[in-house]
């Protein structure tokens, strides 16, 4: 038997959708009519499993598409649908917002649906962790955010003394190998640039450190670990996020992973800090579900296979058993999750 049959084969089981929805509480769209809104860079990553879910009876944007079942946002109540779905996580509470202003009375809230409404949520807390911490910080601190990359979190650091550190050497061109979903990167308002584990700061000279997904990119992060330390002044914060598992991405300035709890606890307190708060972000469930997603992709890049519908749907399932799972899940994320979340102080 070929390799292909043979995958097919192991892929050709059956699930349960009713047993999902009822011992995991994810809810089964399949075969519903649905209106697809967003057709740019989320849909093209999603379109395989919106295609195996739903009977999809139009597509919407704001930009205007040149494509069969293309249909303007205005006209979209004339269409006969079950749902909208969202491909947007990011606005989806913003396109909610603006559909149910535009289609008033012939469209329920609960009818417009994101991915998380389908596969389950599976995304990534940090953003709104950092984003917390930042904000709580007492105005006129002075934060260095090392590794800041294009300053992600600079829009939450106005009210702060806010100084960007990076190296400045990577290029999405030359990410030959792993994941890459950067199309440019720009550290041209980057302050400071320079090697983390050497900076041109004083020493006892910042109130915060701000260090976020940056360790995996370090040939020694614990040199970078005693650097902050160094910076810092007595009883300053550190904030700090680094992937517990995660892809080969950033390449060819990818070191390691498996930043664990045990880590931390050894090297940030060997280097003065007290640790306050560690937090896991994510679970096995969700790390599933996030690696079952990305089969299509896994699959076309490295297997230059296409699984097709069916094979797909079977994926889709078992992506809402994994989102299930996790809503049920106690305490997983000690053998497997995203990363972990650190507020520490130094002594």
């Amino acid at each position: 038997m070929g390799k292909d049959k043979e995958f097919c084969r192991y892929m050709s089981f059956r699930v349960d959708t009713d047993v999902i929805e009822r011992r995991t509480g994810v809810k089964d769209y399949y075969r519903k009519r649905a209106v697809i809104y967003g057709l740019g860079y989320e849909y093209r990553k999603q379109e395989s499993f919106i295609k195996s879910e739903f009977d999809v009876v139009g597509y919407s944007d704001r930009n205007e598409y040149d494509i069969p079942l293309y249909v303007r946002p205005a006209d979209l109540g004339g269409l006969s649908f079950d749902y909208i779905y969202v491909t947007s996580r990011k606005l989806f509470a913003e396109i909610k917002k603006n559909i149910l202003s535009l289609l008033r009375g012939k469209v329920s809230e609960n009818q417009i649906i994101s991915f998380d409404d389908v596969w389950g949520d599976f995304k990534h807390i940090r953003d709104e962790w950092i984003r917390t911490k930042l904000e709580k910080i007492e105005d006129g601190k002075i934060l260095l955010d090392a590794g800041a990359g294009e300053q992600k979190y600079a829009p939450f650091c106005s009210h702060l003394k806010y100084i960007a550190q990076d190296f400045g050497k990577y290029d999405p061109a030359e990410c030959k190998k792993g994941v890459s979903e950067e199309l440019k990167w720009d550290t041209s308002k980057v302050n400071i640039v320079c090697d983390i584990i050497d900076m041109p700061l004083e020493d006892r000279s910042v109130d915060v450190v701000l260090c976020t997904e940056v360790f995996e990119h370090l040939k020694d992060p614990v040199l970078a670990v005693r650097e902050i330390s160094k910076i810092l002044k007595p009883g300053g914060e550190l904030i700090l996020t680094a992937p517990f598992c995660s892809l080969t991405h950033m390449a060819p300035y990818y070191f390691a992973n498996g930043f664990s709890e045990f880590w931390y606890k050894e090297h940030l307190e060997a280097c003065g800090f007290e640790i306050r708060e560690l937090t896991p972000d994510g679970n096995y469930f969700k790390y599933m579900a996030q690696e079952l997603f990305r089969t299509v992709e896994m699959s076309e890049k490295y297997c230059r296979f296409s699984l097709d519908h069916e094979q797909v749907g079977t994926l889709s399932k078992a992506v809402k058993i994994m989102s299930g799972l996790s809503s049920m899940d106690s305490a997983s994320a000690e053998t497997l999750c995203f990363g972990y979340m650190i507020e520490a102080y130094k002594r």
